[in-house]
């Protein structure tokens, strides 16, 4: 028995958790930071976003395009990116600066928006204030996440990244869904109540406390001194240095295609499910609470199948599988959604324990040791004017087609459904570009190994 349990001992401390995650490495904790830091903020996104966020404005009148203005506007505000540099180089420690604008950040988004519909009674201030306190918070955003991404950089190298991706996101949605689907049975049995938004409001307050919470563990790592090539600060050269390192500017195009596709119904989606397929609240967060099984089931023949192939296969063979799905989420109806949409994200679940760990990645793929900051800058930029450009081309595709439908054999498919399939082929092209440009995208050190 003690032989047995030594064994079990041993294999636990060489597992990859233990090798990513523990207290005892200077690098390992400060991932162990990450992973904390990383429950609590998708604790407060699903409290304070998602479907609670989406049913918080249905109460209050707003309809599903100013839903999308309120969502894609604050998007531009991530141009903004290309001043993080000019601000944040100045400053050998950021962590203070960070932590105090990434608090503020929470509790203009948060408690600003559960606030303001006591403030402004019209449907229109209401809309206005909304979109003016999103985007004051994306704009702080925009100007701190690359200074999170480059002091973090040098806790991810590239032989721990796939494990610290795919464990952390496995973890976390265990943790955060589980969570959520019990909040989201007590939201239902309140449905068609004016508690049900009492409940949602709660929630809205409970998640700026985890926000803030996730903000003060993100700042315990250790923050190792950043890589200049040269002492003068210049915002122009975010957009000249990405031009002068090929793999890192294709590498950045393609994700930003990626997003450009797969953006359209990010807005809108949910609104589809619940009013439209009449899906509750509970079931939306069931099907996103077993996720993490997938993780369980899957996550070690994900992470041979990216050790075997490589960052850019493995994203074409995931989007030339997940693009399908899409097309067939396009044909959910309140009859059929029982078991078309339930298989629908089933599937969607297995190949997305790849897509997200690769696309976590992509950013560290072929990004440079030095200048760090700029070259995520424009990263972030590229892939949120690729987000704010779909979410716009999807807002005013559902405002110009309205209530019309389009008859495709036979299937009246209304505007939601239609950016559905958009994504989908969207998706398809994706892993095609992923597929054919492999070996000009691959790392020197990984393409001569």
């Amino acid at each position: 028995m003690k032989t047995y349990l030594h064994a079990i001992k041993i294999k636990w401390r060489n597992s990859a958790f233990v090798r990513t995650f523990n207290l005892h490495e200077e690098k390992a904790k400060g991932r162990s930071c990450f992973l904390a830091s990383s429950i609590l903020s998708s604790l407060a996104s699903q409290l304070s976003g998602g479907i609670f966020y989406t049913g918080f404005l249905l109460s209050f009148g707003i309809n599903i395009v100013n839903i999308g203005i309120i969502t894609f506007v604050p998007t531009i505000t991530r141009l903004l990116a290309m001043f993080s540099p000019l601000i944040l180089e100045r400053f050998r420690s950021r962590k203070i600066l960070l932590t105090v604008l990434g608090i503020l950040a929470n509790i203009i988004n948060i408690l600003g928006i559960t606030l303001l519909p006591n403030i402004i009674l019209s449907e229109s201030g209401r809309v206005i204030g909304f979109t003016l306190l999103v985007t004051l918070s994306s704009a702080i955003s925009s100007i701190i996440d690359p200074g999170y991404a480059a002091w973090h950089t040098s806790f991810l190298p590239n032989d721990i990244r796939a494990d610290y991706f795919t464990l952390s996101s496995g973890i976390n949605s265990f943790l955060s869904q589980g969570i959520v689907l019990v909040l989201s049975l007590i939201t239902d049995s309140f449905a068609g109540s004016p508690r049900q938004l009492e409940i949602i409001t709660g929630f809205r307050y409970a998640a700026l406390i985890l926000a803030i919470l996730h903000i003060l563990v993100l700042a315990i790592p250790k923050e190792y001194p950043y890589e200049r090539s040269s002492s003068k600060v210049r915002v122009s050269d975010i957009f000249t240095l990405p031009f002068q390192n090929k793999k890192f500017l294709w590498t950045v195009l393609l994700v930003g295609f990626y997003y450009l596709g797969s953006s359209l119904s990010n807005a809108s989606i949910n609104i589809f499910l619940l009013q439209d397929v009449g899906i509750s609240y509970s079931q939306i967060n069931l099907i996103n609470a077993v996720y993490f099984m997938f993780f369980i089931f899957f996550g070690k023949m994900w992470k041979k199948f990216l050790k075997k192939h490589s960052w850019f296969k493995t994203f074409a063979f995931v989007m030339l599988m997940q693009g399908p799905t899409y097309l067939m989420y396009a044909f959910v109806t309140p009859e059929n959604f029982t078991w078309l949409w339930f298989t629908v994200r089933l599937i969607q679940h297995v190949l997305g324990v790849a897509a997200n760990t690769v696309l976590a990645s992509m950013l560290y793929v072929n990004l440079p040791n030095k200048d760090q900051t700029n070259y995520i800058s424009f990263y972030n930029i590229t892939v949120h004017m690729s987000i704010f450009f779909s979410m716009m081309l999807g807002t005013f595709f559902l405002s110009g087609i309205g209530d019309n439908v389009i008859n495709i054999f036979s299937f009246k498919m209304a505007g939601v459904p239609i950016l559905l399939a958009l994504t989908g082929i969207s998706q398809i092209v994706t892993g095609i570009l992923s597929w054919k440009f492999n070996n000009k995208l691959l790392p020197d050190d990984l393409l001569n190994s």
